[in-house]
């Protein structure tokens, strides 16, 4: 299974908007979002969306006026990829040891 980075909670937040949302947004849309919530500003959001895109996670679609983003991971990927490294970093690999924590 090739493994995928591991996000930091900022870039995160960033990803939850965009596969929450479902279509492609503007970085306006999105910073609309973050600021109500967490006070961001439009600078702030610029560079977690570049660094979301230098790893893969968003592409922008630059064609039009306004450049609109959208996810090229989807979360249930993501997730999987988190229990992934969950499993292995905690439990040694073994799903019995993570399921059996669990109950």
């Amino acid at each position: 299974m090739k493994t995928i980075d591991r996000l930091p909670e900022s870039e995160l937040e960033v990803m939850l908007i965009l596969w929450h949302e479902e279509k492609p947004m503007t970085a306006g849309e999105i910073t609309k979002r973050l600021s109500e919530t967490h006070g961001w500003k439009a600078g702030t959001v610029h560079v977690l969306l570049e660094r979301l895109g230098e790893r893969g996670f968003v592409s922008c679609d630059k064609s039009g006026y306004k450049h609109l983003f959208a996810p090229t991971v989807t979360e249930s990927k993501y997730l999987k990829g988190e229990e992934h490294t969950l499993m292995h970093r905690f439990f040694g690999g073994s799903a019995k040891n993570m399921i059996a924590s669990l109950l």
